[in-house]
């Protein structure tokens, strides 16, 4: 038995269960058609049931189902079902995180206030799929608040899908969003010249230093060691591959081992010979 305890708008509303204690945001078409606060329900159909993490505290909840038009909730339900469809069972939790930046990017738009996304390239290369659902995010809130976001906002987006697969904190991705940034910055100083993003070797290159990050993150080992042959045949890459491995080590807090550096030369080598 569910006890009504907010009606969002049509096709969502907010409800404890009775036995448990718990609340829930139900969102579906009509959900909330003909619903009155405190009254009591034995079933709802046709409409996805969404629980607050234990980390989200009851009142922060409430604060920000009230603070946010239920437009934007909706959205973002919109964007989780999305994300289903692509992965299959996702996280469903940053359903509030989601709706309540979304409502705060178009708050900003609508203010002539945008808020650039420094690693917006980046995030689209390292969370393609991620990023293919935050465009189809973008569809859905230009087609229920007539507002087009841009890019900036769409790798925002990503960021949060990307969340919802891994236990990767959106502050996390950005961190290493930007350690990869800087990574490719130090690679074209060194060469004296910039990549070229649109060749399979830059994309390797930005795809490997995400892995590679989390790997020595999650203490996880690569098994053929290639350090012997990449020291004879490219020192230099190595030497700069090692470089940017320490500055990686500011996110992950370990040290990366030879045999990581040396793939990653490998990578740095592939991309050197594109642009010669």
């Amino acid at each position: 038995m569910f006890k009504i305890l907010k009606v969002l708008n049509n096709n969502g509303i907010l409800v404890m269960d009775l036995e448990s204690k718990q609340e829930f945001i139900f969102l579906g078409k009509g959900v909330g058609f003909g619903k009155k606060v405190n009254q009591n329900v034995k079933e709802i159909d046709n409409a996805k049931a969404y629980r607050f993490t234990e980390e989200q505290s009851r009142q922060d909840s409430i604060h920000t189902i009230k603070s946010i038009s239920p437009v934007f909730i909706e959205i973002a339900g919109n964007i989780i079902e999305e994300a289903e469809k692509k992965f299959g069972a996702v996280d469903n939790n940053i359903l509030l995180a989601l709706a309540d930046h979304i409502a705060f990017a178009i708050k900003r738009m609508e203010e002539g206030i945008e808020l650039k996304n420094p690693f917006a390239k980046e995030i689209k290369v390292l969370f393609e799929e991620e990023y293919d659902v935050a465009k189809k995010g973008r569809e859905f809130i230009k087609e229920k608040v007539g507002v087009e976001v841009n890019d900036d906002e769409v790798g925002y987006i990503a960021l949060h899908v990307h969340t919802a697969l891994t236990r990767e904190h959106v502050v996390q991705s950005m961190d290493i969003a930007r350690a990869i940034q800087e990574g490719v910055q130090i690679i074209q100083l060194k060469l004296g010249t910039m990549l070229n993003d649109d060749t399979i070797s830059y994309t390797r290159l930005l795809t490997h230093m995400k892995f590679m990050i989390l790997r020595v993150i999650n203490d996880e080992k690569l098994h053929l060691d290639m350090t012997d042959y990449v020291l004879e045949n490219f020192p230099d890459s190595f030497d700069l591959a090692k470089e940017i491995c320490k500055q990686f080590e500011k996110i992950t807090k370990k040290p990366f081992p030879d045999i990581e550096i040396s793939y990653f030369a490998i990578h740095i080598e592939r991309v050197k010979t594109v642009e010669e």
